[in-house]
């Protein structure tokens, strides 16, 4: 008999974690509901968005630019290339 008033009755500690538990629950619901709450969670989001929405269009342009220097690299490239090839084209005595 005496272990189930033991069980039933808490600890001062227990009993102190489970209040805190439900003050918790209380606010978070009150959180949950509050205008100016949602409003401010509101504004996060959008913030967030326009950032993301700001690096990526970063990203883009740095790409862009990125292709454009390697097609311009490679162009630079093929004209050596064609250039060295022309020099060994006419170094060649013509047969015919």
């Amino acid at each position: 008999m005496a272990d189930k008033s033991n069980e039933t009755k808490l600890s001062r500690k227990e009993y102190a974690r489970r209040m805190r538990r439900a003050a918790y629950l209380r606010a978070k619901e009150l959180r949950a509901k509050d205008p100016k709450q949602i409003a401010l969670k509101e504004a996060v989001k959008q913030r967030r968005r326009e950032a993301y929405q700001q690096a990526k269009e970063r990203r883009k342009v740095r790409s862009r630019e990125e292709k454009i220097r390697l097609g311009e690299r490679q162009a630079e490239k093929r004209a050596a290339t064609d250039l060295e090839l022309m020099k060994l084209v006419k170094s060649v005595p013509h047969r015919g």
